[in-house]
């Protein structure tokens, strides 16, 4: 298997059907496309999420917090108990530990997360930190949004700009091997999107429209990913039209540097999402209104299998991509190369 997310079908064959024993209070536990699991505790809900950090190290405690915060806020639902493990390599120093604890501290705080728990160690065959967070919230019973509910007809949105989180790590990552590339702007410009990772206020804002009918973290895969684990999950089809995907210039500089396929770069940072045809400016104009960029990029088919991308007048499949570009991005970078 590639690096990344385990492909769908191994999941569906070898780790869904070994889940434990069934509990009737699991409304809603491992499926494909879904980011979070949600559990009833009497009249309330909690949204459980879990993800884990392996492709930074820079910004790995900041990155945690708000990667798991993400796929609960996708629920429409505020994040509020974070816990976490972290799992240093061997030689790690106090002052890398400490880096790590002052970064998740400082995004837990950002956000009104209270960290509740975890584990610390020192981990044999590591050659760098890894992380891995586990992250709460509660609402009342019913008052979410999965990414299962896109019916045909919907409209489909995308908050901000794709490839974020791709964009900051490999600026944070591989900055000697892009400056000579793309220039001290867009380093710096790349570097700052680390800022715009969070998605707790694209989320609850549109839930609270009332109008969303699913939503979704394009995490490991992109955009592409991201919209056909959606897809999966509201078992529907897809017409994504390229021409309106909003992508920022660092982004795009970094992405035809290296060679990356922008639609496959992972993507916290921005949100997809659906809503009824018909109320799509209702949620654009609700998240703009709260400093959330938003604009309409496709719309929900009915047929299944049907996942296309629309470039001008050419029609295409929307690939969905087997490995995230970071990873093979990643190694070009932190090798010892000059370009």
């Amino acid at each position: 298997m590639l690096p990344g997310k385990v492909p769908p079908d191994i999941l569906k064959d070898i780790v869904f059907p070994f889940l434990g024993s069934h509990d009737p209070d699991v409304i809603l536990g491992p499926q494909l496309g879904q980011d979070a699991s949600l559990i009833r505790v009497g009249n309330h809900v909690i949204v459980a999420s879990t993800d884990p950090i392996t492709g930074s190290v820079e910004d790995i405690g900041w990155l945690a917090v708000n990667v798991n915060a993400n796929d609960v806020a996708t629920f429409g639902v505020q994040p509020r108990w974070f816990l976490v493990s972290i799992l240093l390599p061997p030689g790690c120093s106090k002052g890398e530990l400490e880096r790590i604890a002052h970064q998740i501290h400082e995004a837990a705080a950002e956000l009104r997360i209270s960290v509740v728990g975890g584990h610390t160690e020192i981990t044999e065959g590591l050659d760098r930190p890894i992380i891995a967070g586990f992250m709460m919230g509660v609402c009342e019973n019913g008052e979410y949004v999965t990414s299962s509910g896109a019916r045909a007809g919907d409209a489909v949105i995308l908050t901000k700009t794709v490839g974020i989180e791709g964009t900051a790590i490999l600026a944070a990552e591989g900055e000697a091997y892009l400056r000579p590339l793309v220039g001290d702007k867009v380093i710096s410009e790349a570097r700052e999107l680390r800022k715009h990772i969070s998605v707790v206020r694209d989320g609850v804002t549109a839930f609270s429209t009332g109008h969303v009918t699913a939503m979704h973290d394009p995490t490991e895969g992109g955009l592409a990913g991201g919209i056909h684990e959606l897809c999966d999950a509201s078992r529907v089809g897809v017409e994504i039209w390229m021409g309106q995907i909003p992508v920022h210039p660092a982004t795009a500089e970094i992405c035809r540097a290296l060679d990356v396929d922008v639609l496959s770069l992972i993507s916290s940072g921005c949100m997809v999402m659906t809503c009824r045809q018909g109320h799509e400016e209702d949620v654009v104009t609700a998240l703009r209104s709260a400093e959330v960029p938003a604009v309409v990029v496709g719309r929900i088919l009915e047929q299944h299998d049907e996942r296309v991308i629309i470039e001008g007048d050419k029609k295409r499949p929307l690939e969905r991509p087997t490995t995230d570009a970071l990873w093979a991005a990643l190694a070009r970078v932190t090798a010892r190369e000059t370009p």
